[in-house]
């Protein structure tokens, strides 16, 4: 009994029995398939946060006459090299926002795409390394496996200096924090010190100052109260500059 195409080969190719067998309704992981001296890789197009983990295939497939064909654009090994290059394009448009990027945020939302790409990257390299295991003979796989090392290498130095730059920046904004605290502290220190120097002295005047500043001056003993006031205050400012209770 012929098993059936899945929905995600097109209905013109007519792949071998042994192949149709490994194939499951839904395209999967990127791999390859070589049965029979047909070539069936199955890739992924670049992958974006968007795509809740549902990739979008793409299809090359060798057949033992030599001929190539592909979907869903065609071309053949022509659509295989577009399809790197839509990796390259990507890439570089990731390596030009990590240099642009300052805050962590900025950061963040683009590892959400490198992370993603690097997976699919590496996975393309392990496929097209396959495919030049199973045809050594065919220079254009070897070529196209040498784009794939070099995508491999281009996504993870991203990945690299995205994850470095975020770093950075956590701590350059930790640094900064730190320092506001630092001075906000020290201008918190000064207002205690204000507040403790004037503090006895400021009571005292609201004290007397319920009479009038006449009888204030010749009552008994207010010099000597203003002095006492004064005196500690100074002695409450040298125990907070001690750091003491």
């Amino acid at each position: 009994m012929e098993t059936k195409k899945p929905a995600f080969i097109p209905k013109s190719w007519e792949l071998p029995e042994s192949i149709r067998r490994r194939l499951g309704d839904a395209a999967g992981r990127q791999r390859l398939m070589d049965e029979d001296g047909h070539l069936l890789l199955i890739l992924h197009q670049p992958p974006e946060p968007e795509d809740d983990e549902v990739r979008k295939a793409v299809l090359i497939w060798g057949q033992p006459t030599g001929e190539w064909k592909s979907s869903p654009e065609g071309g053949g090994l022509a659509a295989l090299d577009a399809h790197m290059e839509s990796y390259a394009k990507t890439i570089h448009a990731l390596d030009t926002a990590v240099e642009a990027a300052k805050s962590p945020r900025q950061y963040f939302d683009i590892m959400k795409h490198v992370n993603p790409l690097l997976r699919a990257t590496r996975n393309m390299l392990a496929v097209m390394q396959e495919a030049r295991d199973a045809r050594p003979d065919e220079r254009r796989l070897i070529n196209f496996r040498d784009r794939a090392v070099d995508l491999d290498r281009a996504i993870d130095l991203v990945a690299t200096d995205a994850k470095d730059g975020m770093e950075f920046a956590l701590a350059e904004n930790t640094e900064e924090q730190s320092r506001f605290a630092h001075e906000a502290a020290i201008e918190a220190r000064k207002l205690n010190r204000l507040v403790a120097t004037f503090f006895p002295l400021a009571t005292l005047v609201a004290i007397f100052g319920m009479s009038p500043p006449e009888e204030v001056i010749k009552a008994p003993g207010f010099w000597l109260v203003l002095a006492a006031g004064i005196v500690v205050g100074l002695i409450v400012l040298a125990l907070t500059s001690t750091g003491k209770k």
